[in-house]
């Protein structure tokens, strides 16, 4: 067992030894750099392999009794300092970029005086003869002195991060705002250039529950200032737009209700076609696929359900499409579309 711990110590020392000849040296640039921090990730973890194999050897051995008389407090501060000491070795040995405060505090050489005491702290427990010829406080006190800054520093880490929280939360919220704003801004300039009476339809997606107060305000008046954007709608359910007026209607009420009853069994019918062409066209499919479209169409049935058509046969079609036959290329999905219609269907059939 000691020859395995002292070849772990030996894998550990020559990691150390590559990692402090790189510290404090700048990141080269190129395919060097990219050498570079490929040599720091396998110096590094095999310090980390190296020293957790070496640190499992001397506990099987119970060799860190002078630690403490407690077993559980022994345990749990040999197992503290080891994983402070790797989180210390692994900032200090990235660079000062990004590193907590008392990482560059302590400077791009931490390393470099970090692990010796460790080290020597090491070979002295896996070899016991040794310790008959050094006194135990010259390489057990550095140890302790070590493992214990190890420890304070990431308990100073944890507390700058707890510090920080409120802070990176105020930031985050001011970004998020300034984003909103400028996306706004945008939205509001685009539909103040919409011409309503040929292009409404470019526009209907920012009149819907999700929008932004000010963006769906614009939007709703920009299309009522057409006198016909009744009929306009109309005449789009029956294209490829009868997504968008779908949307539309599902969050928006009409002043002639009348006008669109019929005409929306073809927008549903249009809607049918829309649903098989992604059913063949599509490579790989996700469950919520065709949701949000099919929910839009049956919160406007839902409102229009006062008028005496008939929806249903136009719904079956729009269920049916949802049936195409699959390529062997395609991979399906369980669409949660499919028990939202079905339910639809059962209770209007």
């Amino acid at each position: 067992m000691n020859i395995i711990g002292n070849l772990a110590l030996i894998i550990t020392d020559l990691c150390y030894f590559g990692l402090a000849s790189m510290a404090g040296k700048p990141t080269p640039g190129g395919d060097a750099g990219v050498g570079h921090a490929f040599a720091l990730f396998f110096l590094f973890i095999g310090l980390v392999v190296g020293l957790i194999i070496t640190t499992g050897i001397i506990f099987l051995k119970g060799d860190f009794e002078w630690v403490s008389a407690i077993p559980s407090l022994r345990n749990s501060l040999v197992v503290a300092g080891i994983v402070s000491l790797l989180v210390m070795a692994f900032y200090t040995a990235m660079g000062e970029g990004g590193a907590p405060w008392i990482v560059k505090f302590l400077g791009k050489y931490t390393i470099v005086w970090l692990m010796p005491p460790v080290l020597v702290g090491g070979f002295m427990l896996l070899n016991p003869s040794l310790q008959t010829y050094v006194p135990s406080a010259v390489w057990q006190w550095p140890f302790k002195a070590i493992i214990s800054v190890s420890i304070l520093c990431c308990v100073l880490m944890v507390g700058e991060w707890l510090v920080r929280i409120p802070g990176n939360l105020a930031q985050q919220a001011t970004a998020r705002k300034a984003y909103d704003d400028t996306r706004r801004q945008e939205f509001l300039a685009q539909i103040e250039r919409n011409n309503p009476k040929t292009e409404m339809v470019l526009i209907l997606v920012f009149t819907t529950k999700y929008q932004d107060k000010a963006v769906r305000e614009a939007a709703l008046a920009k299309i009522k200032s057409n006198p016909q954007w009744q009929e306009y709608l109309v005449d789009r359910l029956q294209t490829p737009w009868a997504d968008e007026i779908f949307r539309f209607l599902a969050d928006n009420d009409v002043e002639n209700r009348q006008l669109f009853a019929e005409p929306i069994k073809t927008g549903i019918l249009m809607m049918a076609e829309k649903f098989k062409d992604g059913m063949e066209r599509t490579h790989t499919f996700h469950e919520g696929q065709f949701y949000t479209e099919t929910e839009s169409v049956l919160q406007t049935l839902e409102k229009f359900k006062d008028f005496g058509v008939d929806y249903v046969p136009a719904v079956r079609k729009l269920r049916k499409a949802l049936d195409t036959r699959l390529k062997s290329y395609q991979h399906a999905a369980n669409l949660r579309c499919i028990p939202l219609l079905d339910a639809w269907l059962k209770n209007h059939s």
